[in-house]
């Protein structure tokens, strides 16, 4: 432990000064299984990179053979389409990860809202897993759900219609990050028109006509930036993806 938090220490020292991040890191999956007493010796030691909303990302959060820590907001990750547009791909909340490990090529992204992010070098994370092989596995499954959204996000945004999209992609956001009401479920993520066409890789546009296509239905509620998908609406959606599982598994 004291050679990682050394080394955690000596090359992130001059961010050690940042407030306190809200989230304990004994509250987030990556840790689980850590004793508590390293927990808090390591929660004063790892360095807390501040990103404000809309300001470009922090030179420290660019680098190389490292693993970000998601530890306050949400944070947008994207790819480059063979187009040239860029395409959201991920949105990390608290505890979640992105990684340049094994790449020279920096990751692009944004933050949604006012963000803290902790980097670990590749070294400080060696050395972590050495004292603590469980928080190798709980990285390697951290990675595997990234995957797995990932493939998940493909298939969502093949979709032909960009209506089909926005509507998909507005379930699996849903179900990650919505708020149960007793209309339906709440989505707060507080996205521009131009970042919900990010995320189904269309034009904002397209977005703006297909948003009103489902409110036309009955499929969504928009206040304002925040949106409500109707309880019937989330039942049969949940309908839909039994009927297939079943026929798939026939």
């Amino acid at each position: 432990m004291a050679i990682a938090l050394k080394e955690i220490t000596g090359i992130h020292s001059a961010r050690r000064t940042a407030r306190p991040a809200r989230t304990g890191l004994a509250r987030m999956d990556l840790f689980t299984g850590l004793p508590d007493a390293d927990l808090a010796l390591l929660e004063n030691r790892l360095p807390v990179v501040r990103w404000p909303r809309g300001a470009e990302i922090p030179d420290p959060l660019t680098r190389s053979d490292h693993v970000f820590l998601v530890r306050e907001g949400r944070v947008a990750i994207f790819e480059r389409a063979a187009q040239g547009h860029e395409v959201m791909t991920s949105i990390l909340e608290e505890g979640s990860i992105w990684s340049t490990l094994g790449t020279t090529a920096a990751t692009l992204a944004a933050a949604l809202e006012d963000a803290a992010v902790s980097p670990l070098s590749g070294r400080a994370v060696e050395g972590l897993i050495a004292r603590y092989p469980r928080l190798g596995r709980n990285l390697a499954a951290n990675l595997s759900e990234r995957v797995s959204a990932l493939r998940e996000t493909v298939a969502l945004v093949s979709e032909m219609r960009v209506e089909d999209r926005l509507r998909a992609r507005l379930h699996q956001l849903a179900d990650r990050f919505g708020v149960a009401g007793p209309s339906g479920v709440q989505l707060r993520l507080e996205l521009t028109h131009a970042q919900w066409a990010s995320l189904v890789g269309a034009s904002r546009e397209a977005v703006t006509t297909a948003f009103s296509k489902l409110r036309g239905q009955g499929a969504i509620v928009v206040d304002g930036r925040s949106i409500t998908i109707p309880w019937p609406v989330i039942h049969a959606h949940q309908q839909t993806i039994e009927e297939r599982l079943a026929a798939d598994a026939a």
